[in-house]
């Protein structure tokens, strides 16, 4: 039996899917082998083709193609852990590089301690760093701090938690996943945050960031797209805590652990939606002029200013889910909120 799975799902990125590809094929020795499931989620840009063509190939681990219509990648995964024959699996997204011996760091510390689920770093493409749009610096730079809170001993081990599992690059064994029933296919947006949060209250998992298992990340995300992720992070946030899954304290902090400016910005943008939509195109203007200025202290505007927009994207995405900013407002006024409270507010 192979020791790690590795499940891909991908859907019309076939030029970065070659990249992923061709760094599995120039990984290190792994313990107990490794095989690629990858998961097409109804690709139609010759995906399917690239990877037959792989597939005839000649290559140093098992590589098998399963086909769905596009369904998202919650159940894309789901296929791919079902399908997959080893005991541990390693998620990786098709625009994420594994570096030569992140496989093999997968499989060594799972060896040493069957409880583990393990995160790895994605870190971003120094040969594109200089050209890559302020959304995606912006992104990389939050990664990197978390990175860095972890090396520097800022953050403890022991502070690595559910919401910390980002599927790029993450490791988990197929027992737990299954133990669980896999991912709910019901979310589009953290998925893997809420799988992870079963993991670990029904299988007792410790979490883990260990930056030998080390990757690149070469994420393709257009601005619109990039405004979607904290919408609906506000959203599921919500849902989650309405179903006792997460704390009311998660969309609380959001906004009271914040700087004066963008508390001072999420009050004016969250109760008239007109308002909220000038508020961030200047944010998104801000963002833009002052990040392509070749300054650091410039570009560091331009971060912060993104990151006030990230914020009241998040905020309006769990305004829109409770019904009105007076519901939100009152869970930013407690310091605990039960779902029965916010719900009667909401109503």
């Amino acid at each position: 039996m192979l020791f790690l799975s590795v499940v891909i799902p991908t859907y019309n990125r076939c030029v970065s899917l070659k990249v992923t590809l061709n760094a599995l094929k120039a990984q290190e020795p792994v313990p107990g082998g490794f095989e690629v499931v990858m998961v097409s989620d109804g690709s139609t840009d010759g995906t399917d083709a690239l990877l037959a063509g792989w597939m005839a190939a000649s290559l140093p681990f098992k590589l098998r193609l399963v086909r769905q219509e596009n369904a998202g990648p919650a159940r894309a995964r789901n296929r791919g852990i079902h399908e997959a024959e080893g005991e541990v699996i390693v998620f990786l997204d098709d625009d994420v590089e594994p570096l030569p011996g992140c496989l093999r760091a997968h499989a060594l510390r799972h060896q040493e301690n069957k409880k583990l689920v393990l995160i790895g770093p994605m870190s971003p493409d120094p040969k594109r760093a200089s050209s890559e749009p302020v959304w995606i610096a912006w992104e990389h730079a939050m990664l990197q701090k978390q990175y860095d809170s972890w090396k520097n001993g800022i953050w403890a081990e022991h502070e690595c938690g559910p919401h910390n599992f980002y599927t790029g690059n993450a490791s988990v064994r197929k027992e737990y996943l299954m133990a669980v029933g896999g991912f709910d296919e019901g979310f589009t947006r953290q998925e893997d945050v809420e799988l992870a949060t079963r993991l670990e209250r029904e299988c007792g998992v410790h979490f883990r960031f260990d930056p030998a298992l080390a990757a690149l990340h070469r994420p393709l995300r257009t601005f619109v797209s990039w405004l979607r992720v904290p919408n609906a992070y506000g959203r599921l946030d919500v849902i989650r805590a309405q179903r006792g899954d997460a704390s009311w304290e998660v969309i609380r902090q959001s906004y009271v652990s914040r700087q004066r400016a963008t508390k001072l910005l999420a009050r004016l943008a969250l109760p008239h939606k007109r308002v909220g939509a000038f508020l961030r195109g200047l944010l998104r203007l801000a963002a833009q002029m002052t990040y392509a200025v070749p300054l650091a202290a410039a570009q560091r505007v331009g971060l912060g200013a993104l990151s006030a927009l990230y914020n009241i994207h998040y905020l309006e995405g769990a305004r829109d889910e409770l019904g009105s900013w007076d519901a939100l407002r009152q869970v930013f006024c407690a310091s605990t909120t039960s779902t029965r409270e916010v719900k009667e507010r909401a109503a």
